[in-house]
């Protein structure tokens, strides 16, 4: 959509027919993010519950949205796409992450 350009709904509209569908998703997020702290820490390791780089690029993610600046989506999905052109060395054996690994 065009920064300019406007949504057919109006706001109250659009706010009436977003607005659980939203909250409910907001809650799964909590959840999700109360469930990995509290889970134990794989064995041998000692990492904090948010070292994880899909936890923290969720957390990031809810940094953008609540940044009042326009285009949160397309944001978010730059800062989960992998902007890398080379190929890996090699692959770690799991399928896709969802979002790049920070080094």
């Amino acid at each position: 959509m065009q920064p300019d350009a406007r949504p057919p709904l109006d706001r109250e509209q659009l706010i009436q027919l977003g607005f659980i569908e939203a909250r409910g998703r907001v809650l799964d997020v909590a959840a999700f993010l109360d469930r990995v702290q509290r889970a134990a820490p794989v064995a041998g390791t000692h990492t904090d519950a948010m070292s994880d780089d899909r936890v923290r690029a969720i957390c990031e993610a809810m940094r953008l949205a609540l940044d009042g600046h326009p285009e949160r989506a397309r944001r978010i999905l730059d800062l989960w796409s992998d902007a890398t052109t080379e190929p890996a060395a090699r692959a770690d054996g799991k399928a896709a992450r969802g979002v790049p690994r920070k080094a």
